[in-house]
């Protein structure tokens, strides 16, 4: 190696200012880029916060539309009030992208009574695609707690004409207003693009029940203060296989507290209807156009479906209503992102995500042009951060996309892989999907969640809007990144 003369002789300095330039031009472009960021994502954030529409928005989405279910008339005229307001807003592309449904269903009337040992009255709701039962029927409560197929065959020629149960009262944690603050960190839901062994088994459980004559099914809402959760019968929009009503936590207890000590029978009228044919139902999709790979997609989505007994304020209208006003103020401010920003409003999410499986199906050609897609389904609380989903090699580009954000004061990314919304659909792919988290607390989205209280009245103004900030300023920073996301 030669001597370095450079560096000990009178020119030393010389060459250090030398070095020095180089560094600063090799160095200006990036801090440039850095600072143009922060600053355009400040008028982003201002634009939302003085010109925002969520409010408007949602109100009308909860109020005047209500409840969305996959299949129903009302989730129609969500479709085309939410492609309006896209259109109002100045978005381009925007259509309905069409898949099909097996069946709809329409909820009808639901009646149960415990008529001995005691007279009480049930609170009750049918289940999703559950049948109707075969007008007013009585029978003796049956427990059956079979945990595999085996065990089911103990209790053939047994259930003829019963009304079963077949789990213990749900143990609910505390819901105190009083226990403040707390992260929102639900258990990880089951990936149901296909049937796990619990699935499989809930619906040879079911085929059992039908074969051996049961006449209704009950289950445990597991809400406080007699609320009704609300979920499907995992059949993908087929016809379930036994009446199945849910029933308040409070009710489904004394059942079971009555059972233990004596024979119990209940009446139970459950009234729905299903279409005779399968169904077109859509998702909703408006764009703004990128201007240097206009090919190449950042996806922000929510699901515009929701259950059907409150009006689905905070699941999902929130999200709805805060990525429509993402892409308002981007729009709204004359912005020209690299690459196209598209919207996606699924439907079928709550049936454990079909819109966004069969989207993905439909948009397979380009799956390797979508950068990353960040969904919107975590209620009405301001938000904490993303979870990438163990998507550890997009960390470090998604670490520069939030920098910028630091006025909305989000912590560092959580890892955690989970499934249970739309985001799910495209990480089975290999795309990067990613999910807001809120900072709820306990008296909060866990308790309303599918019941008959998600309604307008719990929605915070200043969580959405969060929402929509987060969201407007992730999805154009994403899009100006030098390449895409890199995959898992």
């Amino acid at each position: 190696m030669m001597p370095n003369t450079y560096w000990n002789g009178p020119d030393r300095l010389f060459y250090r200012w030398i070095l020095f330039l180089c560094a600063a031009i090799l160095c200006c472009p990036r801090a440039a880029s850095q600072n143009d960021l922060e600053a355009t994502d400040r008028r982003i954030f201002q634009e939302v916060r003085e010109h925002n529409h969520v409010i408007e928005n949602l109100e009308y989405l909860s109020d005047a539309i209500g409840p969305r279910l996959t299949g129903t008339e009302q989730l129609q005229t969500a479709e085309s009030w939410a492609s309006d307001v896209a259109r109002r807003n100045g978005l381009e592309n925007v259509h309905l992208e069409s898949w099909k449904i097996a069946h709809s269903w329409q909820r009808g009337s639901a009646e149960a009574q415990i008529v001995k040992p005691v007279l009480r009255n049930l609170t009750i709701a049918s289940a999703g695609w559950s049948l109707a039962t075969a007008g007013r029927v009585r029978g003796s409560v049956v427990y059956v707690a079979a945990t595999n197929n085996g065990e089911l065959h103990a209790y053939r020629g047994k259930l003829r004409g019963a009304i079963v149960i077949y789990e213990q009262p749900t143990k609910l944690i505390s819901q105190s207003p009083f226990a403040g603050p707390s992260i929102q960190t639900p258990t990880p839901a089951p990936d149901r693009s296909s049937p796990s062994i619990e699935d499989q088994f809930d619906s040879a459980r079911m085929t059992f029940f039908r074969n051996e004559g049961v006449a209704a099914v009950l289950r445990d809402s597991g809400k406080h203060n007699g609320l009704l959760t609300m979920t499907d019968m995992r059949s993908k929009y087929e016809i379930g296989a036994v009446p199945t009503g849910m029933v308040s936590h409070e009710d489904y207890s004394l059942i079971w507290r009555l059972l233990r000590k004596s024979p119990v029978e209940i009446d139970v009228a459950l009234s729905n209807s299903f279409s005779d044919a399968s169904l077109e139902v859509h998702n909703t999709v408006a764009e703004i156009r990128g201007v240097d790979r206009p090919d190449e997609v950042v996806i922000l989505c929510a699901h515009l479906d929701s259950w059907d007994l409150g009006s689905g304020s905070t699941d999902d209208g929130t999200g709805v209503v805060a990525v429509l006003e993402a892409a308002r103020a981007i729009k709204a401010l004359g912005l020209r992102p690299r690459r196209t920003i598209r919207i996606v409003l699924f439907t079928g999410e709550e049936q454990g995500e079909v819109g966004s499986r069969e989207y993905v199906k439909q948009h397979r050609a380009e799956l390797n042009k979508i950068s990353a897609v960040l969904a919107d389904d975590t209620g009405t609380a301001r938000i904490l951060t993303i979870r990438l989903h163990q998507n550890y090699a997009a960390r470090k580009l998604v670490d520069t996309t939030l920098v910028p954000l630091e006025d909305l004061e989000l912590i560092q990314p959580w890892m955690e892989r989970y499934s249970g919304s739309d985001y799910a659909s495209f990480n089975a792919v290999g795309v990067p999907g990613f999910s807001l988290i809120g900072n709820q607390t306990d008296y909060d989205y866990d308790q309303t969640h599918h019941t008959q209280a998600d309604t307008f009245d719990k929605v915070k103004q200043d969580g959405v809007i969060h929402h929509a900030q987060v969201l407007a300023g992730w999805a154009y920073n994403t899009a100006q990144l030098p390449g895409l996301l890199p995959r898992d």
